[in-house]
């Protein structure tokens, strides 16, 4: 072999596709075919069942504290929450110097937010209305804005400290979190549990869509150029 050939080896653009980018495509494969799959299901009222039997069920476990309690709680799920914690997040790793991990979180909490709206507009699927709610919902309740924001954030802050001391940490406090959003929204009766689902499967497609971009030749270049 010439030194010419050696060097046009060395130029020749590799690819790589270790067991982290199949995992996660195949991730995003199997929840973007997931959510189609459920939307048809949703579409064609083959949930409802299901849907007001889950509801009922958590409606039988209503008590004081919990009308009390929910009402309040569940808005860190919520516009305010949501953006709250974004900005603290992504604030905390400016000024620990870790920009790429701060568009990680700020890109998919963005992303997932301008997806469900466009998602809600398309399914038009009405809130339920199986007893008198404790709060006022307005807007449609497919998939739920509450858990895609939630679950956007979590996993997006996963992702984010993954290579660090604090994965199981946030792994931990985000499951709950996301948990804790979803049940909320049943609790109160504004969401059908097929609306949970929905938006869990959406932000889990996106937030492995947004990381396999980071991880990208492109994403990889763009995220050097960064201050």
């Amino acid at each position: 072999m010439t030194k010419l050939d050696d060097v046009k080896q060395i130029e020749k653009p590799q690819v790589y596709f270790t067991a982290g980018v199949i995992a996660l495509f195949v991730g995003f494969v199997l929840c973007t075919l997931a959510f189609v799959g459920l939307s048809d299901e949703v579409r064609e009222m083959d949930t409802l069942p299901f849907d007001t039997a889950v509801l009922n069920l958590v409606h039988g476990m209503s008590n004081y504290f919990l009308d009390t309690f929910m009402p309040i709680a569940t808005d860190i799920g919520g516009v305010v929450g949501v953006v709250a914690i974004t900005l603290i997040m992504t604030a905390l790793f400016v000024y620990k110097n870790e920009r790429r991990r701060a568009l990680m979180v700020s890109i998919t909490v963005a992303g997932a937010a301008g997806i469900n709206l466009i998602l809600k507009s398309v399914f038009e699927r009405a809130r339920p209305d199986l007893w008198e709610t404790l709060v006022r919902e307005p807007g449609f309740s497919f998939p739920s804005g509450h858990a895609m924001a939630s679950a956007a954030l979590g996993a997006a802050i996963v992702v984010a400290l993954w290579d660090s001391r604090w994965r199981w940490w946030a792994f931990t406090a985000a499951t709950f979190y996301i948990v804790f959003v979803g049940f909320s929204r049943l609790y109160l009766g504004v969401h059908y549990p097929t609306d949970i689902l929905a938006g869990w499967l959406v932000s889990g497609g996106w937030v492995m869509a947004v990381t396999l971009m980071f991880r990208s030749r492109l994403g990889n270049r763009v995220l050097r150029k960064l201050p």
